[in-house]
């Protein structure tokens, strides 16, 4: 675990020692643009769960630009199975991010890749994917799902399935999951290194105008199968 990830998780275990009996919170926990609504954290818990949301969504509009200003609204609670932003905006709830208990308890929440589908929804799933997988490796300062730490290069480079498979991630329009293609943790590692593939190698400019348009050969002149075949080369290298 990342020194920032310790450190929160610390944070949150220390709270909870010293408020065992505190009063959970009833409404919602609000600290500059974000709001935190759970019914199993202390009002300390949620304070520094909520403080440290700002500080992940100030990395991501650094990043990425003020594509959202309206409140991240976060409810923890431990019936949910996986966190989940995209999906809600799809359905019209954009601002609104599912994060499990259980996450939030052993620093292991992907908020940042969350927050990161708040400000760059899009309807393929695997640049969406992608692109917060990627920014979650690259900015946030805890491991989370899918690579918790590890270089998504290596692990990419060693679950690499055929072209066939790829073109159909591709394919996959939100709110439809990637693993309806290939194993769910396997496909964010491949979204998460072919897009750290596109920014690194042509630029953040250019992917964001992959972006709005949806165009490979728009944005860098060479269709989808040829950028694939310049991003194996790589995980070769």
């Amino acid at each position: 675990m990342s020194r920032t990830g310790g450190t929160l998780f610390a944070a949150i275990a220390l709270a909870a020692l010293a408020t065992r009996c505190a009063p959970l919170t009833r409404e919602p926990f609000t600290c500059e643009g974000v709001q935190l609504t759970s019914q199993e954290l202390t009002v300390a818990q949620a304070e520094t769960y909520c403080r440290y949301a700002v500080r992940e969504r100030q990395k991501v509009e650094e990043y990425w630009g003020p594509t959202w200003t309206a409140p991240i609204r976060i409810h923890v609670s431990s019936e949910y199975r996986i966190s989940r932003a995209l999906v809600p905006a799809y359905q019209g709830n954009r601002g609104f991010l599912e994060m499990p208990a259980r996450r939030v308890g052993d620093g292991t929440s992907a908020l940042l890749h969350e927050i990161v589908r708040i400000y760059a929804p899009h309807r393929n799933r695997f640049l969406a994917e992608g692109l917060a997988v990627y920014l979650h490796a690259k900015l946030a300062g805890n491991p989370a799902f899918p690579n918790f730490g590890e270089d998504l290069r290596r692990l990419a480079a060693r679950d690499l399935p055929g072209a066939e498979t790829v073109r159909a991630l591709n394919a996959v329009r939100t709110p439809r999951p990637l693993g309806t293609v290939l194993d769910e943790k396997i496909t964010y590692v491949l979204a998460g290194s072919f897009v750290g593939f596109l920014i690194e190698r042509h630029g953040l400019p250019q992917f964001r105008g992959l972006y709005e348009t949806e165009s490979y050969e728009t944005a860098y002149g060479k269709p989808f199968a040829s950028l694939e075949g310049d991003w194996r080369s790589s995980l070769r290298e």
